[in-house]
């Protein structure tokens, strides 16, 4: 019975100690769990790259036509045609009509003008003509004024010395004749040089109105009334030019509210939306023949220079992170892992689904935050680099590594090429005493082999005897006890391998 008792206070023992350390292993286990994924490593596989969209709208309402720059292969940016085949173009016939009878009216003056300016430059040239004919006879007629004159003169000077001769003989009572006969011979000699002399002044004042293009006289008066002619039509030339350039104004004026409405008509009657070149796109939201509305959108459009990951976080896990951390990001099995930058820790606060962005944010639960990550400086200057951030939608996983890992793996990585090469400088070192070391060796396994059986067979004996020695002492109901009781051991000696 005594046996029996102890039996079962060793099992009860032996259970408390089994639950025992099964609740030691469970606090372990969650002291573990809870302090050291933080002290190795803050992590997240709820990550999705996103990025803000930039909605391309329709400016006027039609069908969409036509896409270019969809394929991913194609390097120009992305553009839609929307085509509207109903414009009201009322306004723009009626401005090109009074465009044409506006152009038929200046056209029509302008033939005027040119009309004008023919018969002015004939009729300058008549006049010019018979100004020099006139001006040819005046200076001949001058010319022999001034000889008559000169004539006069010395016929007058010739008479008045005949005169005074004759007179001088009247008073010696020489020949007949009277003082008074001879004064008025001296008179009208006289009045005939004043005559000429006078001539001559009138024709040189003709001549020199002529070269002045002034006409008097009724010898000028032709000369005179075509001079006027010339004058009334350059007056109406004047006028006819200042309605053309009237005219020309309003051209001007019409064709800039023709060339607005032509625009306008062209804008609404066809339109091209494109991406920026930095942009790529993201998706189409029309087909080619939908009808769209102005402001309806056709396409969604990302820049990958604005793509970021959204990562979920416990608060717990954040307690690690801060604005400005750096992290690791890695998509799928990429052994080269993106380098980011915590740019923002917020919590949700809305279950509303932001339309501002192409992929909806994944859902959190309780005392979880959001992690906004972009792309650091060396990153943004890699393209192959921007390119895999650019992947929006895809899943990744985001850890925050502490620098003692960091240092200790470094440390470690450094110890193991120093142990590769310390090995590599042994071997070749140890090379030439290859054959002794190997007759060592088997000398050295012979020998730990032939100690380990003796070893073996002393142990089986010493403990052969010590059962022995305890089966002597204990009484025969123990002894039967114990021998049911006692396990099955092997006592063949293990194997060399």
């Amino acid at each position: 019975m005594v046996p029996q008792e102890n039996k079962r206070d060793s099992t009860i023992l032996s259970s408390v100690k089994i639950g025992s350390y099964g609740v030691i292993g469970v606090v372990s286990a969650v002291f573990m769990s809870s302090v050291a994924p933080p002290l190795f490593t803050s992590s997240s596989s709820r990550a999705v790259v996103n990025a803000p969209i930039t909605p391309l709208t329709s400016p006027i309402g039609g069908t969409v036509t036509g896409f270019a720059g969809t394929s991913a292969g194609d390097a120009s940016p992305f553009s839609a045609i929307i085509q509207n085949d109903r414009v009201d173009r009322s306004t723009l016939i009626g401005l090109q009509m009074q465009m044409g009878s506006l152009q038929n009216e200046l056209d029509l003056k302008k033939s005027i003008l040119a009309d004008y300016r023919d018969r002015i430059a004939d009729m300058e040239g008549d006049l010019e003509r018979q100004r020099q004919a006139v001006l040819a006879l005046s200076e001949n007629a001058l010319e022999n004024a001034n000889i008559s004159m000169r004539s006069a003169k010395l016929k007058a000077e010739t008479s008045k010395i005949n005169l005074n001769r004759q007179l001088r003989l009247i008073d010696k009572g020489a020949v007949a004749g009277t003082q008074l006969e001879i004064e008025n011979k001296l008179a009208e000699e006289e009045a005939s040089t004043e005559a000429a002399i006078v001539n001559t002044a009138r024709l040189q004042a003709i001549l020199d109105n002529l070269k002045n293009r002034v006409y008097v006289g009724t010898e000028n008066e032709s000369l005179s009334n075509l001079e006027r002619e010339i004058r009334a039509r350059k007056a109406d030339y004047s006028q006819i030019e200042l309605q053309a350039a009237s005219l020309e104004t309003r051209k001007t004026e019409l064709a800039t509210l023709l060339g607005a409405e032509d625009a306008r008509v062209a804008r609404l009657n066809k339109a091209e939306i494109a991406a920026d070149p930095s942009s790529v796109l993201y998706r189409t939201v029309a087909q080619v023949g939908k009808q769209v509305s102005p402001g309806d959108t056709v396409a969604e459009a990302i820049n990958c220079q604005n793509a970021f990951v959204v990562a979920i976080f416990s608060e717990r896990e954040a307690q690690a992170l801060s604005v400005g951390s750096n992290v690791k990001v890695t998509i799928g099995n990429d052994r080269a892992p993106l380098t980011g930058v915590v740019t923002r820790l917020v919590p949700r606060t809305t279950e509303r689904v932001d339309l501002d962005y192409a992929v909806p944010f994944p859902p959190t639960e309780r005392r979880e935050l959001y992690a906004y990550i972009s792309p650091d400086e060396a990153s943004r200057q890699d393209r192959s680099q921007m390119a895999k951030f650019c992947s929006v939608g895809t899943w990744v996983s985001v850890s925050l590594k502490r620098q003692w890992v960091d240092d200790a793996q470094s440390a470690l990585a450094a110890g193991a090429d120093r142990v590769y090469d310390g090995g590599l400088y042994l071997a070749r070192e140890l090379r030439p005493l290859r054959k002794d070391l190997e007759k060592v060796a088997r000398d050295v396994v012979d020998y730990t082999a032939t100690t380990a059986t003796a070893a073996f067979t002393y142990a089986q004996n010493t403990v052969s005897q010590g059962y022995l020695a305890v089966s002597s002492l204990l009484a025969p109901d123990d002894r039967e006890f114990e021998a049911a009781n006692r396990p099955v051991r092997s006592l063949e000696p293990p194997r060399n391998s």
